[in-house]
């Protein structure tokens, strides 16, 4: 007579280290206790017990015992139903399943413990996946269940992918469609991208919409700013443009006087149509430098007041607005973000008024600085996403003045990040997907953005700034960028400490070209 094939399945009702223990499923851990100790005084090795038998009982009263592992047990207890009987149910058409199918079929018996394939360790499938996470060999099936296996707590598969695969295509295929572009350029110098329509067609529509304001002259549209970057020196004004409808072929109109600057390509929109904050003096000439394609610009104007310190570049700007070097450092970590900056030392709190939201940050000092900031979101993310925890967020004004006239004080705002969301703790490995994990859209290989969408500098308008105040007062601030870790922005006064595409717009500059 063949064996029972049901009797070959361990736990088949999902109670079996309750039924070592001989309690019900909903006994306390009382009634735990009382049982274990009861059976260990019988079962135990010295007193004539079987050593696995023994063994066995431990294990079940230190899962049943501990409501985290007893928790993760019971659930498993409700998907029994999934599990295979040889002999009983089919197993699920492809690959080993087949084989071993047809095997049984044969009349020859397979024992679920000793057969010659890895089987999983949830359903005795063969395996055909393995957990990174715990290392646990599961079949295609159980990928789609969540388990646990030692000290790893209950969680969802990390299987191995074809992701290396996937990743070094993308980059083949992104090397592939920049030798495309760059062809497509030299062939027919008005050519663009897809990514380069998406950005004329943004661009048109932010200025449709700004063109319908009677204030236009003097409204911050972040929409709009990302088109343009300034810095200052002592004597200088500097201000680089992307100019997304230039073409080679047609001409940029600019005009300027001493409060009101127009950029406008032929046939387009105007780029910038705005008050400038503070005069420029109109007596010394106006040096401007541009790209052979018509699509970058950048501007040198003189200061009427030499050493005055400009906080925005045009009228109705929050202050530090589009500048090169903002009016705060800023550190981040996996925690939290910090914001510091000096204030005059004659501040004190009640001087200071700071609003911490969820998608904006507005800092406002008595007659010092007023600023708002808007975090950057992927696209992906919802309106509603959390990129700071505002309760949790707060600001501090150092306090350790020593009562001298040149002193400052620092103020400082600490922005804490949320906790990881269940999907990153599962799989991310709790690592948080925010600015600094983002891939760029502007390339497949740089992952990072700003934390502050109003700092992001996405056709590289730095660089240009670095070579042009590098020209003129032989030292330039440089930025760090998103994605360059470790790294801090500097002051430099050596050519070869500037970007490499800084130094490349400087050649070009210095030549003429």
């Amino acid at each position: 007579m063949k064996p029972d094939p049901w009797s070959q399945v361990n736990d088949l009702d999902g109670d079996g280290w309750y039924s070592v223990l001989g309690v019900h499923q909903k006994a306390t851990s009382v009634e735990l206790r009382k049982a274990y100790r009861k059976l260990a005084r019988t079962r135990h090795p010295d007193r004539g017990g079987s050593a696995a038998e023994f063994s066995k009982l431990q294990h079940a009263f230190e899962v049943l015992s501990d409501p985290h592992q007893r928790e993760v047990y019971d659930t498993w207890a409700r998907q029994t139903q999934f599990r295979y009987v040889p002999g009983v149910a089919a197993q699920s058409k492809g690959g080993e399943d087949v084989l071993l199918d047809e095997y049984e079929g044969l009349g020859l018996h397979c024992d679920p413990q000793t057969q010659l394939v890895v089987t999983c360790e949830v359903c005795r499938r063969p395996a055909t996946k393995e957990c990174w996470t715990c290392g646990m060999q599961i079949c295609e099936f159980c990928t789609l269940k969540r388990h646990w296996k030692g000290s790893f707590p209950l969680h969802w598969p990390l299987i191995n992918s074809d992701h290396m695969h996937t990743k070094l295509a993308k980059r083949e295929l992104e090397k592939k469609r920049i030798e495309d572009d760059q062809r497509l350029a030299l062939e027919h110098p008005n050519f663009r991208t897809e990514a380069q329509l998406k950005q004329i067609r943004s661009f048109r529509d932010a200025a449709q919409a700004m063109s319908q304001r009677e204030d236009r002259q003097v409204t911050y549209s972040m929409e709009l700013a990302q088109q343009y970057m300034w810095a200052q020196t002592d004597q200088h004004i500097f201000l680089a443009t992307h100019v997304p409808t230039g073409y080679e072929d047609k001409a940029v109109h600019i005009e300027c006087d001493e409060r009101r600057l127009l950029l406008q390509p032929c046939n387009s929109p105007p780029v910038i149509d705005r008050m400038l904050n503070y005069p420029i003096d109109c007596q010394q000439p106006i040096e401007t430098f541009r790209s052979k394609d018509n699509t970058l610009y950048v501007m040198c104007m003189t200061k009427r007041k030499f050493k005055q310190r400009w906080l925005r570049m045009f009228r109705g700007d929050p202050d530090g607005a589009r500048c090169m070097q903002p009016l705060y450092t800023l550190t981040e970590s996996q925690n939290d973000v910090q914001l510091e900056m000096q204030v005059p030392f004659w501040i004190d709190g009640s001087d200071v008024h700071i609003a911490i939201g969820e998608q904006q940050l507005h800092v406002a000092v008595r007659n010092t600085i007023c600023f708002s900031r808007t975090y950057w979101m992927s696209s992906e993310q919802p309106a509603s996403g959390q990129v700071v925890d505002v309760e949790e967020s707060m600001w501090a004004l150092d306090e350790d003045w020593d009562g001298s006239t040149d002193a400052t004080r620092s103020l400082m705002i600490s922005l804490a990040r949320p906790a990881p969301t269940p999907e990153e703790i599962t799989w991310k490995k709790g690592q948080r997907q925010n600015n600094t994990t983002q891939q760029r859209a502007d390339s497949n290989r740089l992952k990072g953005y700003r934390f502050f969408a109003d700092d992001e500098d996405q056709f590289g308008l730095e660089n240009i700034l670095q070579a042009i105040m590098f020209m003129k007062s032989g030292k330039a601030f440089v930025p760090a960028k998103p994605w360059q870790l470790g790294v801090t922005s500097k002051a430099v006064q050596a050519i070869e400490d500037l970007s490499k595409e800084a130094q490349g717009h400087l050649h070009q500059m210095m030549s003429g070209v």
